[in-house]
C-alpha cells in the first residue's frame, strides 16, 4: 500500500509507541485499513485450510512414522503401543487419519470453488480460437 498511515495513536503511551517502533500503525495498515474486494467470501479460505492440513499432516505422519514398525509381525503392535503407550498417541493417530479425510474434502470444496467463481470460465469462450 503506497501513501501515508491513516494510524492515529490514542494516548501519549501509544505515541512513545509508535515513534520507536511502528508495530501498532503496521498492525493497523495490515489487519484493520487494509482494502478488501466486495466479493471475498470465506470460500477463498479453502487454500489457506489446506496448507494447514498439510503441515498437520506432514507433522503427524512424521510422528507416527518414528513409532511404527512395518514388520508383518510387529505391525498391529506397533499401532497397539502408539495408541496406549505414546503420550498423545491415539490423538496423532486420529488426527492424521480424519486429516487426511479433510484433506480430500478442502480440495474438492477448493476446486469447485475454482470452477465456479474462478477466472476461467471468462477466457474459455476463446480457447479453441489458439489452438496449435
Amino acid at each position: 500500500m503506497s501513501g501515508h498511515s491513516s494510524y492515529v495513536p490514542k494516548n501519549g503511551v501509544s505515541k512513545w509507541v509508535d515513534t520507536r517502533l511502528p508495530l501498532p500503525r503496521m498492525l493497523y495498515d495490515s489487519f484493520v485499513s487494509y482494502p478488501v474486494p466486495r466479493n471475498l467470501n470465506y470460500a477463498y479460505t479453502f487454500g489457506a485450510m489446506l496448507s494447514v492440513m498439510l503441515i498437520v499432516q506432514i507433522a503427524t505422519g512424521i510422528v507416527l512414522a518414528m513409532h511404527y514398525t512395518s514388520s508383518t509381525s510387529a505391525a498391529f503392535l506397533s499401532v497397539e503401543k502408539i495408541m496406549r503407550d505414546v503420550n498423545y498417541g491415539w490423538m496423532l493417530r486420529y488426527m492424521h487419519a480424519n486429516g487426511a479425510s479433510f484433506f480430500f474434502i478442502a480440495v474438492y470444496l477448493h476446486i469447485a470453488r475454482g470452477f465456479i467463481t474462478g477466472p476461467t470460465r471468462h477466457r474459455a469462450k476463446f480457447s479453441g480460437c489458439s489452438a496449435s
